[in-house]
């Protein structure tokens, strides 16, 4: 619709349409000359003069149409031309009548109601004159009156479609502009949406401001929210010579360009530091910058350097356009990976919690409770004491292993089934010494079949929830079921002790002093399962944990 619009307002159709004026005001004058009256169209040289006229502006009607805006006094010179012929070939009686009016008719198209009202201004004394000194012209009154009408009212007239077509014009460029803006954006937001990571949203950021609106180059720099410094520059189309920079600090003394960061303002380089960094002020000194700081709502994203050459108020305000998508784009994508990142951590931060828990503070807990018997054997029981002190220190050496087994994530892959029960035989025996607690197993499927870091999962929820069972049941025994299905792994650890209020003790569990049962439910629920604890007082207690095996990254 846009194209349809440019093509039925161009000017240069208008001005074709003066040119086909100026052939068809001629007409009266063939019908003068066939009708036999010659004397009223000589001398007839002006015949051809008029028709030399015409056959040049046809020619050359293109430069023609530039010419006459850069040099209205070509309009003038029209003017006293066609002026001249009415004089010579017969004034008010003249066939060149309507010819004569083709300047003015230009005036008032390339020049609207100003045009129109100077050139009837310039043109009217230029008709009267020679017919007031000229006694070979004969002057009608009627005739005069009637032309002098036309003089003004034709003009004027024409004036107003040509005003009309200006501002269509103008309406139609802005519309081409916007239209052109919303075609970028729409590109860059599909471009955008398949960019695979920061470096791609980059790229296809400074691929859109240098391809699709025409700049040579263009820069980009990154905020990293985290530490609060500006770094990964970029350059595109790629230079050889471009530095690498390290990141700098958000401070307005690291140069201009951080300062317009912080300040959130728009300008352009002259010259200044625009960054402390000798390598890369030097090499952005080559060329002049607008700078554009990119923003999203109250967030800095980066910013924006565009080389500066050819920078119109149109193609900066459509560079604005882009730079606000961009700094949609930029920090959308900034902004999920530092939420990405906060979220690992966390996550690493709760891991490491709920296997020093499980691990180090278990082993904690029973060599403490061998130390208060030692205590109390003591200096009577010598030797026991002894030996007691000796398998203290094999229990420290495994709580050292799993220090770095929690901190290091170091498990093994090859957890079988058989290490799987010795090593939590040995672990609740160790915790729970020197009263003896067992283990009685019960497992169905292929337990070494599974991932390696659901395996791990498995030991770990079956350690915790084992030794709340030998330490505060009061129990002989637990029994431990495990069924490895095809797509679910089914563990049930139970006791016949003296059982407890499951909504008290999860409560607790959430205190950093009880992570337990807590954990359990937790690590259940990152694998994308359940676990469900049932028990009261006096009637024993049992926790079930449902697993998935596939869909689940366990690795």
């Amino acid at each position: 619709m846009i194209k349809n619009l440019e093509s039925l307002f161009r000017t240069n159709r208008v001005f074709v349409f003066l040119i086909i004026y100026r052939w068809a005001s001629l007409v009266p004058v063939f019908f003068v000359l066939t009708a036999g009256n010659a004397p009223l169209i000589s001398p007839l040289w002006a015949l051809f003069i008029a028709l030399a006229t015409n056959v040049f502006i046809s020619i050359y009607n293109h430069r023609l149409n530039t010419f006459v805006l850069d040099y209205p006094i070509l309009l003038g010179v029209d003017i006293l031309f066609s002026a001249a012929l009415l004089s010579i070939s017969g004034g008010t009686n003249s066939p060149y009548y309507l010819f004569a009016l083709s300047p003015l008719l230009a005036g008032a198209f390339f020049f609207q109601v100003r045009g129109a009202l100077l050139a009837s201004l310039l043109f009217t004394p230029l008709y009267i004159l020679p017919g007031l000194f000229n006694l070979h012209i004969q002057l009608d009154t009627n005739t005069l009156a009637t032309h002098l009408v036309g003089i003004w009212l034709l003009p004027l007239l024409f004036a107003y479609p040509s005003t009309l077509l200006k501002s269509v014009n103008r309406a139609t460029a802005e519309l081409s502009a916007a239209h052109r803006q919303l075609e970028i954006i729409h590109d860059l937001t599909v471009l955008l949406q398949a960019a695979p990571d920061l470096i791609s949203v980059q790229e296809r950021v400074l691929g859109a401001v240098t391809t699709e609106l025409g700049f040579s180059k263009a820069v980009v720099a990154l905020v990293d929210p985290a530490r609060e410094e500006l770094g990964g520059w970029m350059v595109y189309p790629p230079q050889d010579d471009f530095p690498q920079v390290h990141p700098l600090s958000l401070k307005s003394e690291n140069g201009e360009a951080v300062k317009a960061l912080l300040t959130r303002g728009n300008y352009v380089s002259n010259g200044q530091a625009l960054i402390k960094d000798a390598h890369l002020s030097k090499w952005l000194n080559q060329n002049k910058w607008f700078v554009t700081p990119l923003y999203l709502r109250e967030h800095p994203v980066g910013i924006l350097l565009v080389e500066e050459s050819g920078l119109t108020k149109e193609r900066e305000s459509t560079l604005m356009t882009v730079a606000n998508q961009a700094a949609l784009a930029l920090g959308t994508t900034i902004l999920c990976i530092d939420r990405a990142r906060r979220l690992a951590v966390e996550t690493e931060r709760n891991r490491i919690a709920r296997d020093i828990h499980d691990t180090v503070a278990q082993s904690l807990f029973g060599i403490t409770y061998s130390l208060e018997a030692c205590i109390n054997m003591l200096p009577q029981q010598a030797e026991d004491v002894k030996k007691e002190l000796i398998e203290l220190q094999a229990l420290a050496g495994i709580a050292n292993d799993e220090v770095r087994h929690s901190v290091f994530d170091l498990w093994p892959s090859a957890l079988t089934i058989e290490l799987f029960m010795a090593d939590l035989t040995n672990y609740i025996n160790n915790c729970c010494r020197p009263r003896s607690f067992s283990i009685i197993f019960n497992h169905h499927g292929d337990f070494n079949s599974l991932p390696p870091g659901l395996r791990r999962a498995i030991y770990r929820m079956a350690q915790e929830a084992l030794a709340n069972s030998a330490r505060h049941s009061g129990a002989q025994s637990a029994r431990l079921c495990m069924t490895v299905a095809q797509q679910e792994v089914f563990l049930d650890i139970s006791d016949q002790g003296q059982g407890f209020d499951p909504s008290v003790a999860l409560s607790r569990s959430q205190n950093r002093e009880h992570f337990g049962l807590h954990g359990i439910q937790e690590r259940a629920s990152a694998l994308g399962g359940g676990c469900e604890i049932i028990s009261r007082p006096d009637a024993g207690s049992r926790v079930m944990i449902q697993l998935p095996i596939t869909g689940i990254p366990h690795a």
